[in-house]
């Protein structure tokens, strides 16, 4: 299923930092930086729940399918 993370998008719309996101939301610099350089790479559940949790969003605030014709 081809899906795509928007966190940067997300973090740009909050105004904040990644470095400020990933304290706020208690996952690893490592996993914030790979995200939000590299939409193809996705959270685990894990991180998917901190996420969530931190900011009371759902996943679909930072992830999107993307129509298998449309993938690059």
């Amino acid at each position: 299923m081809p899906v795509r993370n928007k966190l940067k998008e997300f973090v740009e719309k909050k105004g904040i930092s990644i470095y400020q996101f990933w304290q706020e939301a208690g996952i690893s610099r490592t996993t914030a930086y790979s995200l939000s350089g590299d939409p193809k790479q996705l959270p685990n559940s894990s991180v998917l729940h901190k996420i969530c949790d931190r900011y009371r969003i759902q996943p679909s605030e930072i992830l999107e399918w993307i129509p298998p014709e449309e993938e690059e």
